[in-house]
């Protein structure tokens, strides 16, 4: 008989640890899987009670080892913005790598949306790029392993002329096609299709990206700059990135809200 090592998964594969008496519950931010250099990254977790007893329920896509920890972190720069819980959250949880000089009004690029997706959704690793998929993003580029891993799992596709473009602004548009992606990755499925036709600029979304702006909206946790508006030609910022990312995660029951 031939046995095989599984080490990556179809869909998330939930390890739970109990949490130890006399270890505080709420001192626990969040699950993280060593990377082979000896870092770690996120992995959605939920905390909960059962039993009268506290547990940490690890959500994985791969197979390794496994930790929690307690990471508190505040960022200064939404103490008075609308992101706040979110951003503090992203930034506890390892997908936001740079709270002291985080920007929430500043435009996300296309490649750090694709770090914040893949760090959210548990798949980031760290040196795992070997030949780059993209004729722009080089090995060496901070941000390879990310669309490395974005690619891997269907995340991202680059443009027809093989570039990828790490460092444009991302549009709306484009930042809900990659959600679309993660979706499917996380299992949350479409509710209301008909929810787009509450946009009266939904004309202006591109033909490529349509059905996936259609799905995204349908959830109700991506949502339009107004009631009636998508904008999906405006740029996103690194606070509705953060926001949608979170979202994302709560709905389909990966982290607590």
């Amino acid at each position: 008989m031939q046995e095989t090592t599984v080490s990556q998964f179809s869909s998330y594969v939930s390890r739970v640890m109990e949490i130890p008496q006399g270890v505080d519950p709420s001192k626990i931010t969040t699950g993280i899987i060593y990377n082979a250099d000896g870092t770690f990254t996120h992995i959605p977790t939920t905390v909960y009670m059962e039993n009268e007893k506290w547990y940490a329920k690890l959500n994985s896509l791969t197979n390794s080892s496994y930790s929690v920890i307690w990471n508190p972190i505040t960022v200064a720069s939404v103490e008075n913005h609308w992101s706040k819980k979110a951003v503090n959250d992203m930034a506890s949880r390892l997908i936001i790598k740079n709270p002291k000089t985080f920007n929430p009004q500043g435009y996300i690029t296309r490649g750090e949306f694709a770090e914040y997706i893949t760090k959210a959704l548990g798949i980031y690793r760290t040196g795992v790029v070997k030949v780059g998929n993209f004729a722009d993003v080089e090995v060496t580029n901070e941000l390879a392993d990310a669309i490395e891993a974005a690619t891997e799992y269907g995340i991202i596709k680059g443009y027809p002329d093989g570039t990828f473009r790490p460092d444009a602004k991302i549009s709306r548009e484009e930042a809900m096609v990659m959600y679309a992606m993660a979706m499917d990755i996380v299992g949350l499925k479409e509710i209301d299709n008909r929810r787009i036709e509450n946009y009266k600029d939904k004309e202006e979304i591109a033909d490529w990206a349509y059905e996936f702006v259609k799905k995204t909206v349908s959830t109700g946790i991506f949502n339009g700059r107004t009631a009636e508006t998508i904008n999906p030609k405006d740029t996103f910022t690194y606070a509705e990135a953060a926001t949608a990312i979170r979202n994302l995660l709560v709905r389909a029951g990966l982290i607590n809200d």
